[in-house]
């Protein structure tokens, strides 16, 4: 088992233009660049996402992995989830490959397999840039490419930012960087969880009936993220939500190093909502810096 922890960014084409030019100014010990072909399984229930899990097999040239990712972390764009990958031959998983204890009966996995179909697809070229300096190991990833299920296609851009070794400090620093560069939003969503609403098997996005604490940091973010979404999709109001879980984030944030960019993107947000400032610099470092304080890096 691997522990999963890595900063995912989704780029609008000001972000890829600057990337461009920031790269060549990182500790780069070697670059490689491939193809990469993803199938997601689960049963005609869900009965895999129920127990918050991921099923995938991925395929890069003559090599095909599986992957299971099991119930985990997401805060701001910081994703930390337990992984277990074995090498696999044919087209469909098997689950007697991964160990015995994540599963909570071997009826379950039984049934499981024999259970187990397609959903959707991630095909995307990734161009992975391994970055080693002061004893931290950094691989950052840019993916391009597409999202295929049977209620369409959507587009991959994503970047991401993984700790191989050294402090999680490290990793913050590096997306800090990267973000004010502007041009980059902080992913909540993963790659799997928008297939399944390609596939069909996720509720359309809507505000949320229940508001959390006011004095609960995360979950008014992580509020505030799914209310991005909703703005993204159309939703009416969720440009509304957004501001007023700002405004009980300022409530709190004095003297906290996330202040100044949340208010000054709160400004211009209650002004006129576009989609350019959820790609600004302001979002992305208030994202950053508050789930860095939540992480306790």
């Amino acid at each position: 088992m691997s522990q999963e922890i890595e900063i995912k960014f989704c780029l609008n084409r000001a972000g890829s233009e600057t990337l461009s030019t920031f790269l060549p100014r990182l500790p780069i010990v070697s670059r490689s660049c491939y193809e990469l072909g993803n199938s997601y399984f689960d049963t005609p229930d869900l009965a895999l996402r129920r127990l918050d899990m991921g099923l995938r097999i991925r395929r890069w040239g003559e090599e095909a992995e599986q992957t299971i990712k099991c119930r985990g972390q997401v805060l701001g764009g910081l994703h930390a989830r337990p992984e277990y990958n074995t090498p696999i031959e044919g087209e469909r998983p098997d689950l007697s490959r991964f160990p015995c204890d994540i599963w909570p009966d071997e009826e379950t996995v039984a049934w499981l397999q024999a259970n187990l179909h397609p959903l959707f697809r991630t095909d995307f070229r990734r161009e992975a840039l391994q970055l080693a300096q002061s004893g931290v190991a950094i691989e950052l990833a840019r993916d391009e490419g597409e999202i295929v299920g049977r209620l369409g296609r959507e587009p991959i851009d994503e970047l991401e930012l993984e700790l191989k070794s050294g402090p999680a400090s490290a990793l913050f620093d590096l997306a800090e960087r990267l973000a004010a560069l502007g041009g980059l939003r902080p992913g909540h969503l993963s790659k799997a969880q928008r297939g399944y609403r390609l596939a069909g098997q996720a509720a359309p996005w809507a505000l949320r009936s229940e508001r959390p604490a006011v004095d609960d940091l995360a979950g008014l973010m992580e509020d505030m993220q799914h209310h991005e979404a909703c703005w993204l999709a159309g939703v009416a109001g969720a440009a509304e939500r957004m501001g007023e879980d700002a405004r009980l984030l300022l409530a709190q944030a004095e003297g906290r190093h996330w202040r100044a960019p949340l208010a000054s993107w709160w400004r211009h947000w209650e002004a006129a909502p576009e989609e350019a400032l959820l790609y600004g610099s302001d979002y992305a470092l208030f994202l950053l810096r508050l789930t860095r304080q939540l992480h306790g890096a």
